[in-house]
């Protein structure tokens, strides 16, 4: 499993006072209302630190009022409004800090990483590649453009550009965790591993990493650490139900089929409806001979995804020893139409034995 994160670098703090231009003088401003924009873009920077985004929107917005060619304030109500989901606010407010200083290389990074939550892939990039052009050692814009093409499935273009961020940035956690991801994509087993466990070197908080590290070990077939470590990354976040649901695939393999149970049901708590721990579940239930709590986990996942066609085949498992051989012919047929080749060999098996 991957977890890749976006950043944007927070513009802070002014260097030598704001300046304006007058006809052909430049002008130092000294007056009160631009000493005003700089104490309410400080607030606002402060107010994003404490993740309380609306109101640093709030505060930059006094500052671009009273300072209109602020290009920082501008920048940073953008990287607010992308935390809120409001992309295309982003966009504009990198638009307008840009049309102020369209040489900034740090300003098109932040409007490429913003068109491409968007959707805008090509013009994020476009965005991207110039920030790198105008400045090469900027390891936002090489991370920013690792994950663009890691989400277009261009895994080694990727792990080229989270080298060059790491090249750049040796402490960058993140890069590491991600460029893991995509090696992992390309089946670099070992290099995945590699870069996830420096990932946690540089930062033990990176509870997502932990549970890349188990997923991994668990495609490698080494359950028991792969449960270690599931364990180590609840022991950093206690409420991630991802991992709480991977380490009940790994009791299921561990043969733990009780306290897999009890994995999904606490992932559950958390996310009512997780459609993994639901199916999860209804496996982890039919193994313990629970074939009617089976049954009803795999209709539960069905009733919100009816296109899934292992949930049929699991539930015609469950309703054959359940004794009921017609509905799970039923689901067999079904999971067949969906694209479970598996399932063939259940309809065949069945079709003989009547």
């Amino acid at each position: 499993m991957k977890h890749l994160t976006f950043f944007f670098f927070l513009m802070i703090l002014f260097t030598g006072g704001l300046t304006a231009q007058s006809g052909s003088d430049t002008i130092r401003i000294g007056d009160q209302h631009v000493i005003q924009a700089e104490r309410h873009f400080k607030e606002g920077v402060l107010l994003f630190r404490q993740s309380k985004h609306t109101e640093a929107i709030h505060k930059f917005n006094e500052a671009v009022g009273l300072y209109p060619d602020f290009a920082q304030a501008f920048y940073n109500r953008g990287v607010a409004k992308k935390q809120l989901d409001d992309f295309q606010g982003a966009i504009e407010d990198f638009d307008r800090a840009l049309a102020i200083q369209p040489e900034s290389p740090l300003f098109h990074a932040g409007r490429g990483k913003a068109k491409n939550e968007k959707g805008n892939h090509e013009e994020a990039l476009n965005d991207l590649n110039r920030a790198i052009n105008m400045d090469p050692d900027l390891y936002l814009a090489y991370y920013l453009r690792g994950i663009i093409y890691f989400s277009m499935e261009e895994y080694e273009k990727a792990i080229e550009d989270f080298t060059n961020t790491i090249n750049i940035n040796a402490a960058h956690a993140y890069a590491y965790n991600d460029r893991g991801s995509a090696k992992r994509k390309t089946g670099d087993l070992q290099g995945a591993m590699s870069d996830y466990q420096q990932a946690v070197l540089l930062d033990p908080g990176m509870y997502f990493t932990y549970n890349n590290i188990g997923s991994l070990r668990s495609q490698m077939g080494n359950h028991r650490e792969a449960f270690e470590f599931f364990t180590t990354a609840l022991r950093v976040k206690p409420d991630y139900y991802r991992a709480i649901t991977n380490r009940g695939i790994a009791n299921f393999h561990l043969g733990n089929y009780q306290e897999a149970i009890e994995d999904y049901n606490k992932a559950l708590d958390i996310r009512p409806g997780f459609i993994e721990a639901l199916n999860n579940r209804g496996n982890a239930r039919y193994k313990s001979g629970d074939y009617e709590g089976a049954i009803e986990d795999f209709n539960k996942v069905l009733a919100s995804y009816p296109d899934y066609g292992p949930a049929y085949l699991n539930r015609g498992i469950a309703r054959e020893m359940a004794r009921d051989p017609e509905g799970a012919m039923k689901d067999w047929q079904k999971a067949y139409d969906f694209g479970i080749t598996q399932a063939k060999d259940y309809v065949e098996q069945e079709s003989k034995s009547q």
